[in-house]
């Protein structure tokens, strides 16, 4: 499906794989369409087991995937080295089992695990990867397995899904969903096991006929000392899909008890996070899971299969052409409805601009109503208001902030250990109303990561309280952490250009911000852009710029600008111009959950002007409104007046002592 290079990013300086489409199908809308599905597909997941997509694009009419580069080999290269021990293979089973379980929480179907799509790097960290087979679970039944099916034996080269690791519905072209992921999961729990897979055969069609008919083989040996694994290994490989696993991460707690017989030692399992399982509509709940029949005379009836295999594949042709002039034969349940309202709703709250987050609560608050024991719905609902609170209705701000605590203390009573919910805890604590509790919050931000270390947010939350107490080093350490997580998580980027400028790295600082996107809050964005030009000096670009925000966003919520826009005018000379900004940007602010960065550059234009009572009066105000970051009052050279005087140096040698009680020893809880 396409090109790889290996590339160089030259804003981040870091190795990427560059994906292209061969030139020859450039012209295939279909070709264009699968290959931008798997960027679409792949970049929506956030797990240290997938290979991460950096950026999408086109140039030149070639469409492109920017890729996280992985070193290692394939898993299929290391199969055919060496076989690994029972032990090494296990763990990398759980890690590829962690990496379907992260897909199928997202509702997507991978359709094409297999050891050539998986590679493990130096280190023995297995990467999942290209997704382009994969597909979204919608609420009503697809007709591309069908045409997959009957593309298999007519349409040399055209094949969805690799053979050997196609599960039974996928070979009779029936609908699959997430049991089709733990079949082919079972398959290569046998190659890792035994150096073989558990169905082979000279040609696809006896291969086809071998998974629909045959039995698996027993592990015996490499599940000698581990009764579990056995069992486990005949759930994933259940003809019927009922009786199998439903989700991969329904077998995660059974694969760590595997792994605990083999290894005769603790291995932790996942913490339990609610998913919602991805059934078709109408199938039947999972039943206990007996041993599969004995293999009885199974080859016998090959010649038979052969004849169903040919029948299955007419009757999928028929299908198609049917379904073609045919309404949905099935409507959507009430929960997968409320689980694609959660879905939706958590993309655009994460993005924390106004737009989008009115739109995050309809479909948030829609999302409860359907399925009031979604307990991910309820935590996200909670940070939508928290959101709307902080940045955008300051006089609403008591009673959203009340709506969002009770979200979340229903999000906590269905599951006392959600992580989301503890990050939505440390949020709530952290803002305007609470005075910023800073270590209140930490607490919450590390319990959250305590439960799950792979949740991107709580270390950008973590690293975001970390910049406010002027913690820069351990800021940095968990910002980039949550964006080796999730390279999309533009909040994340944008904290990093603020480290760079609060150490007064102005160009680094330019560097990162200008990559920013319209996607969030352009208020924090373009105050940032704005103070890096000008401690550059760039006074025109920075007056440019604030005109340009004013033209798009006039009311100016939380001042941001307006104070950049005193500190333009006090260092151009005009003293009257730049109080009245003052003025107005404190009338405007006040009610604001940031408005501590206004009442700083409140604090700079004051400093500017020569009037060192107020410029230290508003220093302090965001001092104690969230900001005593006195790391960033230490470079900012437009306090530079204030730095001879008594007042400004007894302020100073206290925020100092508070941030030297922060910055002790990182305590147990901290490093997860």
């Amino acid at each position: 499906m396409g090109e790889v290079y290996l590339a160089e990013d030259t804003r981040l300086h870091r190795r990427v794989a560059l994906k292209l489409l061969p030139e020859a199908l450039t012209s295939d809308p279909e070709a264009t369409r699968r290959f931008l599905r798997e960027a679409r597909t792949a970049a929506a997941l956030d797990h240290p087991n997938i290979c991460a997509i950096h950026e999408v694009g086109d140039d030149a009419g070639r469409t492109f995937i920017v890729m996280q580069y992985v070193e290692g080999e394939t898993l299929a290269a290391k199969l055919e080295r060496e076989r690994p021990s029972c032990s090494d293979g296990l763990a990398l089973a759980h890690q590829i089992a962690e990496a379907l379980a992260e897909a199928h929480a997202h509702r997507i179907v991978y359709r094409d695990i297999k050891p050539a799509n998986v590679v493990v790097t130096p280190r023995g960290q297995a990467k999942v990867l290209d997704f382009g087979l994969a597909k979204l679970v919608s609420e009503t039944p697809h007709v591309d397995t069908q045409i997959a099916t009957a593309s298999l034996l007519s349409t040399p080269g055209v094949v969805v899904g690799t053979v050997p690791y196609m599960s039974p519905e996928q070979v009779r072209g029936e609908r699959v969903d997430a049991r089709t992921d733990v079949w082919s999961f079972g398959v290569l729990l046998h190659e890792l096991m035994l150096g073989r897979r558990p169905f082979e055969a000279k040609t696809s069609l006896e291969l086809m006929a071998e998974i629909l008919m045959r039995e698996p083989p027993s592990l015996s040996g490499a599940a000698s000392r581990s009764s579990t694994l056995e069992r486990l290994a005949r759930r994933c490989l259940e003809k019927d899909p009922a009786r199998r696993y439903q989700t991969a991460r329904e077998l995660l707690p059974d694969l760590a008890q595997a792994r605990r017989e083999v290894e005769g030692s603790r291995v932790e399992s996942s913490p339990d996070v609610p998913v919602t399982p991805i059934t078709a509509p109408g199938s039947p709940a999972l039943p206990a899971a007996p041993l599969a029949p004995s293999r009885g005379a199974a080859r016998a009836r090959v010649g038979l299969a052969l004849l169903v295999a040919l029948i299955v594949v007419a009757l999928a042709a028929t299908y198609l052409r049917l379904s073609r002039s045919s309404p949905s034969l099935a409507a959507p349940d009430s929960g997968a409805s409320a689980y694609d309202d959660y879905l939706r709703g958590k993309v655009l709250v994460s993005e924390e601009n106004r737009d989008n987050n009115e739109q995050a609560i309809e479909l948030l608050e829609r999302a409860v109503a359907r399925d009031p024991k979604l307990a991910p719905a309820w935590a996200e609902l909670a940070r939508a208001y928290y959101g709307k609170a902080f940045y955008y209705s300051p006089e609403q701000a008591k009673q959203i902030y009340l709506e969002a605590k009770v979200a979340l203390e229903k999000a906590l009573a269905l599951d006392p250990n959600l992580a989301l919910g503890h990050h939505v805890r440390g949020l709530l604590l952290w803002s305007q109303a609470n005075r910023f509790p800073h270590e209140q919050a930490i607490q919450s931000f590390r319990r959250a990561l305590a439960i799950d270390p792979n949740l991107s947010d709580a270390h950008h939350a973590l690293g975001m309280v970390y910049i406010h107490v002027g913690l820069l080093d351990r800021a940095r350490s968990e910002v980039e952490q949550a964006l080796v997580i999730n390279p999309a998580n533009t909040l994340a980027r944008f904290r990093l250009g603020v480290i760079h400028l609060y150490r007064g790295e102005y160009e680094d600082a330019l560097a990162v911000l200008r990559g920013i996107g319209d996607e969030i809050n352009r208020s924090l964005v373009d105050r940032t852009i704005a103070q890096a030009y000008l401690h550059l000096g760039r006074m025109d670009e920075a007056a440019a710029l604030v005109e340009e925000y004013f033209r798009s966003y006039p009311s100016d919520e939380g001042g941001s600008l307006t104070a950049i826009q005193a500190i333009l005018l006090a260092k151009s000379g005009k003293p009257h111009e730049a109080e009245e900004s003052i003025r107005r940007a404190v009338e405007i602010g006040q009610e604001y959950g940031h408005f501590h960065h206004t009442a700083h550059n409140v604090a700079a234009a004051y400093a500017l002007l020569g009037r060192a009572h107020e410029a230290i009066h508003w220093l302090k105000v965001a001092a104690e409104d969230g900001f005593p970051c006195h790391t960033c009052y230490d470079t900012d050279a437009f306090l530079d007046s204030l730095r001879a005087d008594a007042r400004f140096v007894d302020f100073m040698t206290k925020l100092r002592a508070a941030g030297a009680l922060r910055s002790g020893p990182v305590s147990a809880g901290e490093r997860v």
